[in-house]
């Protein structure tokens, strides 16, 4: 059963990694700070966060409305089909150079 735990997270940070995810502060996305921090892979469409800051992600940035989400053991992952979640990509696009 360990195994099967050790495999997941690390299937996880590979596909992290794979992805292009940068772990950035919630102001780097137009939201709250208070909303703490957040893997983004605009490469994928998608914002994700790690189990003890997916409350904080969802009262202060908002994210408690995206029903397109996928939780995998720690990482809650939610999909830019949101427009909540694309307009907060769109965001970081646009303000990367600053």
């Amino acid at each position: 059963m360990w195994e099967l735990q050790e495999k997941i997270k690390e299937t996880i940070n590979q596909y992290l990694e794979d992805s292009g995810a940068v772990k950035v502060d919630a102001e780097e996305i137009g939201l709250d700070h208070r909303a703490g921090s957040v893997f983004v892979s605009t490469e994928e469409g998608w914002i994700a966060a790690e189990a003890g800051n997916v409350r904080t992600l969802e009262y202060y940035g908002g994210f408690e409305y995206v029903d397109d989400k996928l939780s995998i053991d720690e990482i809650t992952f939610y999909s830019s089909d949101s427009s909540r979640v694309a307009n907060a990509i769109e965001y970081y696009n646009n303000n990367q150079g600053e």
